[in-house]
């Protein structure tokens, strides 16, 4: 089924973990009245749910955090919306970001790390190493962050300094 123009959705996000998978199961159903998923596509994109909800789950305090799915065939964008404090590094750099372009190596925990390129003082790429051929001794393992970069064609996060808000943005071709 091919749009002709943008079809928005939003969605709560539930607050309980209980019901991850039935959240999911229902965005898939509501893409699937939209455009044809691949096996492939309803894969990667419960994957990337998955670890957008989970991450709202034990990082948002945001009652009112949703994701919003905008479907632009042949492109999906699933952005996960919260109100809250931004992304903070174990690394010396930290947002706002200085240096434009820069890629950079970020720390989350002491065991997980990241490849990232800033691309405003708010707004930063994540980087997936075997796309980017970076050395495999460098991959984080078992992170969900990591997750979702693998299962997308693209990953941002822009925190807005004015109104607080986190977005974490996913493109998926389908």
């Amino acid at each position: 089924m091919k749009q002709s123009t943008p079809i928005k959705i939003g969605l709560k996000i539930p607050e309980n973990p209980d019901d991850i998978q039935e959240y999911t199961k229902e965005v898939i159903h509501t893409l699937s009245r939209h455009v044809t998923l691949t096996e492939d596509n309803r894969r990667r994109i419960k994957l990337i749910l998955i670890e957008l909800v989970t991450n709202s789950i034990k990082h948002s305090e945001d009652p009112d955090a949703e994701i919003r799915l905008t479907i632009n065939h042949p492109q999906l964008t699933i952005e996960k919306v919260d109100v809250g404090l931004q992304i903070k590094f174990r690394s010396d750099e930290q947002i706002p970001f200085e240096e434009i372009n820069k890629t950079i190596k970020v720390d989350f925990t002491r065991f997980n790390s990241l490849n990232i390129k800033i691309l405003n003082p708010y707004r930063f790429r994540f980087l997936d190493g075997y796309k980017e051929n970076m050395d495999i001794e460098h991959l984080p393992e078992h992170f969900g962050f990591y997750i979702i970069t693998r299962a997308s064609d693209n990953f941002e996060y822009h925190h807005d300094p004015r109104s607080k808000e986190n977005t974490f943005i996913v493109n998926v071709k389908l």
